[in-house]
């Protein structure tokens, strides 16, 4: 039985997946299963998840009918062998260690989630982005002694979690809309009694390409998606009575990924959207005072904070020009 299964989202992502598999070949840490799902492909990435089956033993592939991101970390988690599991996207790439840092940390702090720093590449532009937190490293807690866990980026891919803690907390992606992971993170931070985040530099390397920032175009479905995932996490701790306990985290989590990120999204790619209304309207109603969340404030870089007050003020024609020109200028860069 393998220690660690790495479960690999691949649909359509032809021109990315061998970078990713052959990153998860060569990792320091050998005992692993490297599951492939392919969520129903229409281009060659079931074919290119079988010819590298019949290289490496360590690799299972699973086809399947496409039913969505959801679906394909349900599916891994159910079919995943190792004491601890780990999401990667397939049109992503790790470090060689990534796998052994994370495991030789959660078997030294015995821990139910590890966290770790990953770095955003912008194919583009080449834009580097690295992402980390201001929190203790390299120590077990847990979110009611850190509360600023809660606010972590949601995706599961810079994350080691121990199976048997995941599995018997019962939680499981929603089918059948985007953001899932806003919903899940959360759920699973405030079930964890032991938290690491890991010492050490970024490990995941996350890919932002023209497929994946055309899945977020879509802003209808963005509008409705987000707010879904927002109304179920917010219910979610209202239920369980921890609501004002993590009031500002989750206004926070709201305002980020309700209102900051969608906003900047429909400025650059479609500015005369009506969801630029719908999406400040929502944040204005559930939580009025969001922009002076202490969160806000100490997370921010100066250029979001520049943002932050045009979009207060409303300048919308400023900060079109303002994020194109910084596009431009990081395509200049690139060349």
């Amino acid at each position: 039985m393998p220690l660690v299964s790495v479960i690999v989202a691949a649909y359509n992502v032809e021109r990315y997946l061998e970078v990713c598999i052959k990153s998860l070949m060569r990792q320091s840490w050998k005992d692993l299963e490297i599951l492939l799902i392919d969520d129903g492909a229409t281009d060659r990435t079931g074919k290119i998840c079988d010819e590298y089956a019949n290289i490496d033993s360590r690799i299972r592939v699973i086809h399947k009918k496409n039913g969505g991101i959801s679906d394909v970390r349900n599916t891994g988690l159910a079919q995943a062998l190792g004491k601890y599991v780990m999401y990667v996207d397939g049109d992503d790439y790790v470090a060689e260690n990534y796998v052994e840092a994370a495991v030789s940390c959660a078997e030294k702090h015995q821990a139910d989630i590890v966290i770790m720093d990953f770095e955003e590449i912008e194919e583009a532009t080449g834009r580097r982005d690295k992402w980390s937190m201001q929190i203790p490293r390299d120590r077990v807690m847990d979110i009611k002694q850190i509360p600023e866990l809660l606010i972590t980026v949601p995706s599961p891919c810079n994350k080691l979690y121990n199976r048997n803690f995941w599995q018997s907390t019962g939680l499981m992606y929603p089918l059948g809309r985007n953001y899932e992971d806003l919903t899940m993170t959360p759920r699973l931070l405030v079930n964890a009694a032991r938290i690491v985040y890991l010492q050490s530099q970024p490990l995941y390397y996350y890919i932002v390409h023209e497929g994946s920032i055309m899945r977020s175009r879509n802003f209808q479905k963005s509008y409705m998606d987000r707010k879904a995932a927002i109304e179920d996490i917010l219910l979610y701790f209202r239920e369980e009575g921890l609501y004002e306990t993590f009031r500002d985290e989750l206004e926070y989590l709201a305002f980020e990924h309700a209102y900051f990120i969608p906003i900047k999204e429909i400025l650059v790619y479609e500015p005369r959207s009506l969801y630029l209304r719908a999406f400040r309207e929502y944040i204005s109603e559930i939580f009025p005072k969001a922009s002076k969340n202490p969160y806000v404030k100490k997370s921010l870089s100066s250029k979001d904070k520049i943002m932050l007050r045009l979009m207060k003020w409303r300048l919308y024609g400023v900060m079109i020009i303002l994020s194109k020109a910084r596009r431009q200028v990081d395509i200049m860069r690139h060349k």
